[in-house]
């Protein structure tokens, strides 16, 4: 069961006063263009959207030297992708794989820089023009052609990065050539390791004919070279030394954004490039094995369950059995495991009914493993009487409180100062005492100021950083949203994930953040206010 509440808050200011700012003049330059069909796969079983877009992409220079560097600047016509919600300043990075024929095979990346925009609701999503740049094989000769193959826009929303990819599936076709002549340098090498790797975990990578000093960048590609993310790398350690070597580590996101399977790593240092294979397998050779730090004992035993070969990251269950084989619900223990799919966990043995212990990850019957226990008994007893304790328990609800209802920026002198104003939300308590493991969501709107003489300010002239911790005692981790202009759409202050491996989430957390308001600089003198509503659900 889910509740809908909703709280006010009131935002007021005062001002006079004015200065004006001017914007920078646009232009275009024409380029090749297509408008094949493509199949688009929407982010957060949101479905699939298949459709026509224009695509016009301007390549330079038109001769380069084998390896050498090619500037592409791309125009996408309307996707017909399209979002459920109406979304402001969106985190968003565009990119475009590019299959390359004749003097060249395989596939390049051109990918943006990120950039924020505002996502309409139930429209299709045009982006703005970007561009990027991309090297050309070492050994390329002759004349390349390039036809769109795959673009790949990529969302930062409530703390996670969705993607949107949309393949040509019909009408493609080349959008220009480029000339590919002379001697180039020597060609770079990258070595990287040839057993799997784990997902969230350093992979060392070396190679040699780098750029000295140069500044090397990883990402991780399908094979063939095309959809390369650096994003799909959390950090690294990369540097190359006075003679062109490459030393260092490159950490891989966690396995949710890296499944398992063959790739592709590729590290560009600005002027060449090199690719190795590398195979992501999250739960390594060999089965799955449990082991217990003693094998019998008396009732009252803490004992220690190590497990290893799991995948990275997931909630491990233990749990006692009986003699049937029921598991023991009152002496139930979970622990995530490590990214080397390693955990270690502290279990009582509860009852002289305990004959194994019993692990598995997320719930899934065929990860499960047991490890026999004998409960030992000490002599000259002088007998044993049981009493049945019983009590209920129900559920309660989704609710929340707020310490006041008034925000107050102050007060702002026109031609003086920066405009910007600042202040701090009102704390929030989130109290869910439902005892179900659906998770929750607080979300804020803004109207815009107005004065009782008609002035305006727009809602997105505040901006916040949000904030949310648990309290002691309480269940599972709140994720605070991310740094964000307010206005009409939905933005996130705190949320609780649904976690499949606990049995339950609930307790009570804390939210708030920091606000900023920046006062144009022609505003009508005046008390301002508006409204913002908090939304529990």
């Amino acid at each position: 069961m889910t509740g809908l509440l909703a709280a006010c808050f009131v935002m007021s200011l005062s001002c006079a006063g004015a200065t004006a700012q001017a914007a920078p003049p646009a232009g275009s330059q024409a380029a090749g263009t297509v408008t094949p069909t493509v199949h688009c796969t929407l982010p957060a079983g949101q479905g699939e959207a298949t459709g026509p877009q224009q695509m016009t992409v301007e390549l330079s220079p038109a001769v380069v030297a084998p390896g050498g560097k090619v500037h592409a600047k791309v125009t996408l016509g309307p996707s017909p992708a399209t979002s459920g919600l109406a979304l402001e300043d969106v985190p968003t990075i565009p990119s475009l794989d590019l299959a390359m024929s004749g003097g060249a095979t395989g596939t390049v990346t051109v990918r943006g820089a990120e950039f924020t925009m505002d996502i309409p609701a139930g429209k299709p999503i045009e982006l703005p023009p970007y561009e990027g740049d991309f090297l050309v094989p070492a050994n390329a000769s002759g004349d390349i052609s390039f036809a769109p193959l795959r673009t790949l826009t990529q969302t930062k929303v409530l703390g996670s990065v969705f993607e949107t990819p949309c393949g040509v599936v019909d009408g493609g076709g080349s959008i220009g050539t480029v000339t590919v002549e002379g001697t180039g340098s020597e060609p770079a090498t990258l070595s990287a390791p040839a057993d799997p790797v784990r997902p969230n975990t350093a992979v060392t990578l070396g190679g040699s004919g780098w750029a000295p000093g140069g500044t090397p960048v990883p990402s991780l590609c399908a094979v063939g070279g095309g959809g390369c993310d650096p994003l799909k790398f959390k950090s690294h350690t990369l540097t190359l030394d006075s003679y062109g070597t490459l030393h260092g580590t490159a950490t891989l996101a966690e396995a949710g954004a890296v499944p398992d399977g063959a790739y592709e790593v590729k590290v560009n240092d600005g002027t060449k490039e090199a690719t190795a294979p590398l195979t992501v397998r999250a739960v390594a050779a060999g089965d799955r094995e449990i082991s217990l730090s003693q094998s019998s004992g008396p009732v009252g035993s803490v004992i220690t369950v190590n497990g290893k070969n799991y995948n990275p990251d997931r909630w491990i269950n233990v749990i006692g059995l009986d003699a049937t084989g029921t598991g023991l619900d009152d002496s139930a223990v979970y622990v995530k495991s490590g990214s080397d799919g390693t955990f270690a966990v502290e279990f009582t043995v509860i009852s002289d009914a305990v004959v194994a212990v019993q692990a598995d990850e997320g719930n899934d019957p065929a990860t499960v493993r047991t490890a026999p226990f004998t409960v030992s008994t000490g002599g000259g007893g002088g007998g044993s009487a049981d009493q049945k304790l019983n009590t209920s328990v129900r559920a309660g609800t989704l609710s929340m409180v707020q310490d006041g209802d008034i925000v107050d920026f102050g007060t702002t002198v026109l031609g003086t100062g920066s405009g910007v104003q600042r202040s701090r939300l009102n704390r929030v308590e989130v109290e869910d005492a439902r005892g179900v493991d659906s998770g929750w969501s607080l979300t804020a709107t803004l109207t815009g100021f107005t004065s009782t003489g008609g002035g305006t300010i727009p809602a997105g002239a505040v901006r916040w950083t949000p904030r949310c911790t648990a309290q002691s005692g309480s269940v599972g981790v709140p994720v605070a949203g991310s740094p964000a202009a307010l206005g009409s759409g939905a933005a996130s202050l705190c949320r609780m994930d649904p976690d499949g491996s606990r049995p339950f989430t609930g307790g009570r957390f804390d939210a708030d953040a920091d606000l900023t308001l920046t006062v144009p600089g022609f505003t009508r003198p005046g008390d301002y206010s508006a409204t913002l509503t908090l939304t529990l659900l």
